[in-house]
């Protein structure tokens, strides 16, 4: 478990599971807790002031959304995480989450286990993105996602796994014994197949199908 104290912002309109939130920060994880906030416009202060490392963040906030938010606090405090949890899951909010600099992404509905797993994951430097299983917007995609995923050969299916789990170019020539250039020329391929062209969006697929587990 991670033990460096931490400074933390918790920004959520639900009082009950604001309150939730800060206590499990401070008794479970022994993180220092410099704010909280209902608002969107209140917690864009607090981190100003505070200067968090880590921020939990609700997208659905009165005045100023969590998108907008975490698009302000991104431009202006690129090292803090922000881990978005959420009522309301999509694919394409996720992936614009995630494109954004977003850490990590968990739905309300998971188990107090899955929360551990996001607060530890995003602040040891991994992306985290974990969602409902019976989520209606898993069913649309359900489909071109296992013809996509079978169109990639063994290989292409590690190097995929690996930028899931936030690898770089020259970490995953290292670990597969190959050049840089013939990653690149991996990942210009998996590009072509899957029509997918920026991290964020890779990484996703590679947590919906499974190719990263969490």
């Amino acid at each position: 478990m991670v033990t460096k104290k931490l400074k933390v912002v918790v920004a959520e309109d639900e009082t009950l599971f604001r309150d939730f939130l800060v206590r499990t920060i401070k008794q479970r994880f022994g993180f220092e807790i410099v704010g909280e906030a209902p608002t969107g416009e209140e917690a864009y202060e607090i981190c100003l002031k505070f200067k968090p490392d880590l921020v939990l963040l609700d997208l659905h906030l009165p005045g100023m959304s969590g998108q907008d938010l975490a698009k302000l606090l991104i431009d202006e405090m690129p090292k803090a995480k922000i881990l978005v949890i959420s009522g309301v899951e999509d694919t394409r909010r996720i992936g614009m989450l995630l494109s954004l600099g977003v850490t990590g992404f968990l739905n309300k509905k998971e188990d107090f286990s899955v929360f551990e797993q996001a607060i530890e994951s995003v602040t040891s430097g991994n992306i985290f993105v974990k969602t409902s299983t019976h989520g209606t917007d898993d069913k649309p995609d359900s489909l071109d996602q296992r013809e996509q995923l079978e169109s990639l050969s063994p290989r292409e299916r590690e190097i995929v796994s690996f930028v899931g789990s936030g690898m770089t170019n020259k970490e995953m020539a290292a670990k597969l014994s190959l050049s840089v250039k013939t990653v690149e020329s991996h990942r210009s391929n998996i590009s072509k197949k899957l029509k997918i062209y920026d991290i964020a969006s890779l990484t996703l697929f590679s947590v919906r199908t499974g190719l990263v587990s969490l």
